[in-house]
């Protein structure tokens, strides 16, 4: 199986210890990581996992779809974030060890969030514009160092725990509070996983360090470790990410022994490309293109003319330019640095190019809400069954009943063939309804009632429905949003994988395009104003951008971003290059 790989991604999959493997943009990271997945689960036990945590979940339906292709059995893997890996194996089991918990809770959505930090701001007077870390220590303290805030967040967390809600910080905070006031936990989980894989570990937040550590050292040598990362690549420096050395992860994790190995050559880009983008490289590492288009001239285009007003109609010019030319739609992105720019850029584009597909943020009222258990559920109801998209049902029904089973509800006696009896259950409700949240709601009751399933018995499903709803709706009546309703749209919204990515910079790490087309290059956007090491920030945010795209990169710092009190010009690592764009 590992015909294809390299000598060093060979040595990498095959490792039989803990490894740190750096590697650079295009050398077959996530390559590796699957051979390394699927070599593991061909000589798995039978009570053994393997995990593989990654920074988002368009990279862990990758990684699932990629296992799926090499004919493995994918039953003893689980993909997906930190925060879903600690919902799922820490918080939902062991929820009723903790009093926060144990009455049930619900994972609060970025909307909900950033809502209710507007109202407290209000509330007390506070700029709307004032920044504040929600972020918790191991020890439960603020991260935030600005005393002045500290009420605010005082007042955030109490919200939260009167509405039994828990945000994703504290999804981390409450995890790692159970393995350490419950060592047996970190015991068990040791005993379970053969194999934790970490994508993109230069982005790891130091709880999530303690987290992983909490469960690595329970038992020496049983769960093995597998980081893979670069640090030319840590853009989340702000958000609590931290680059640890091999040394620092070594003390973190009792002092265990882990192999330092190397991936190089990129295998994506143009080299024209990689010389471009190495001018944001702080790393002394030489990159040579090894793919079959290396010495192709591509494009790269700096436009600095235009206004802000008329970027969607130069970018829809730029992705239709694309499409012409026979590239496909899932090869062309749209990025921006920042998410508020994203959501109605991709609005406006799906306006402007109604027969072009786009997989966009903002535009499905569900897209917040992928850690509620509804959520799971209405996609079941909301692809239909089909021969390719068996599998991926599948693996969604199996997810849905691991995290039922979590919260004491057990579904079908027969083991083996658990997700075939939900399936086949889905595929028989029918429902007349063409609103889509009618449609939904109406399906769930119909399953619940075949299910002999009454959700008022239990007050995670019963919050977790009121959650789902009242979300959903609110955002289906905020008509700034400009959702569709009816049932067709609300299918449509998961079969976008092929389409045109619109997401932020950060959203498409460890991802690979023909075309990137970013915009918002701006001072105060890149770097964001709150960085504390403005440049080092801005080089590390240019260089994933950059070295996502193989042959075309069109950069954008559009005119016209003025406050009343300054303008935001071209960030200065751009304006200081050299180069003859196209």
């Amino acid at each position: 199986m590992l015909d294809g790989l390299n000598d060093q991604q060979k040595e990498a999959v095959i490792s039989s210890g803990n490894v740190l493997l750096t590697a650079c943009p295009g050398s077959g990271k996530t390559r590796v990581l699957t051979y390394k997945v699927a070599y593991e689960l061909q000589n798995i036990g039978s009570k053994e996992v393997v995990a593989a945590l990654t920074f988002t979940n368009r990279a862990a339906e990758e990684i699932k779809k990629r296992v799926d292709f090499l004919d493995i059995d994918a039953g003893k893997l689980w993909a997906g974030t930190i925060h879903a890996f600690c919902l799922e194996w820490i918080l939902y089991p062991y929820s009723g060890y903790l009093p926060e918990l144990k009455n049930g809770f619900v994972i609060v959505d970025e909307y909900k969030v950033e809502d209710l930090l507007t109202q407290l701001k209000a509330e007390l007077n506070l700029s709307k514009f004032t920044r504040v870390t929600t972020r918790l220590k191991s020890d439960g303290q603020f991260v935030d160092t600005n005393l002045a805030n500290h009420e605010l967040l005082t007042l955030y967390h109490d919200t939260l725990k009167k509405e039994r809600l828990i945000d994703f910080d504290q999804m981390l905070y409450l995890s790692f509070k159970l393995l350490d006031t419950y060592p047996k936990i970190g015991k068990a989980l040791n005993n379970l996983f053969k194999l934790i894989c970490v994508d993109e570990y230069q982005d790891t937040q130091d709880l999530q360090y303690r987290i992983l550590a909490k469960i690595i050292s329970a038992r020496s040598n049983h769960t093995r470790i597998f980081f893979v990362g670069d640090k030319d690549q840590a853009i989340y420096e702000s958000l609590g990410g931290v680059a640890k050395t091999l040394q620092q992860i070594k003390v973190e994790f009792g002092n265990i022994e882990i192999q330092e190995l190397n991936l190089s050559g990129n295998y994506r880009s143009t080299q024209r490309s990689i010389d471009y983008y190495k001018n944001f490289q702080t790393a002394d590492i030489d990159i040579q293109s090894v793919c079959d288009y290396a010495q192709e001239q591509g494009e790269i285009t700096l436009d600095q003319t235009t206004h802000h007003t008329d970027l969607s109609e130069t970018i829809s010019n730029l992705i239709s330019i694309n499409l012409a030319n026979g590239i496909p739609e899932k090869e062309i992105c749209v990025l921006a640095p920042q998410w508020w720019m994203v959501i109605p850029m991709g609005r406006k584009l799906k306006m402007l190019l109604p027969n072009v597909s786009f997989d966009a943020i903002g535009l499905s009222p569900l897209v917040k809400s992928k850690e509620n258990i509804w959520f799971k559920f209405a996609r079941l109801f909301l692809v239909d069954p089909a021969p390719n998209m068996y599998f991926v049902r599948s693996r969604w029904a199996n997810e849905l009943l691991d995290v039922l089973d979590s919260l004491g509800l057990y579904l079908f006696s027969e083991k083996e063939r658990r997700a075939k009896c939900l399936l086949k259950a889905i595929n028989s409700i029918k429902s007349s309804k063409d609103d889509g949240l009618e449609y939904l709601e109406e399906c769930f009751v119909l399953l619940m009632k075949q299910m002999d399933v009454d959700v008022d018995s239990y007050p995670n499903l019963l919050i977790h429905w009121k959650y789902f709803f009242e979300g959903t709706k609110k955002r289906l009546d905020n008509v700034q949003n400009n959702y569709a309703r009816d049932l067709k749209s609300f299918k449509a919204l998961f079969y976008h994988k092929n389409g045109v990515v619109v997401n932020t910079c950060h959203g498409i790490k460890g991802e690979e395009f023909h075309t990137v087309i970013c915009f918002g290059l701006l001072e105060n956007y890149v770097p964001n104003s709150g960085e504390s090491n403005p440049e080092t920030a801005a080089n590390k945010l240019l260089y994933v951008i950059c070295s996502r795209a193989k042959k075309h990169l069109h950069l954008i710092a559009e005119t016209g971003r003025d406050t009343h009190w300054k303008s935001f010009p071209t960030t200065y690592k751009l304006s200081d290059v050299q180069f003859t764009y196209d």
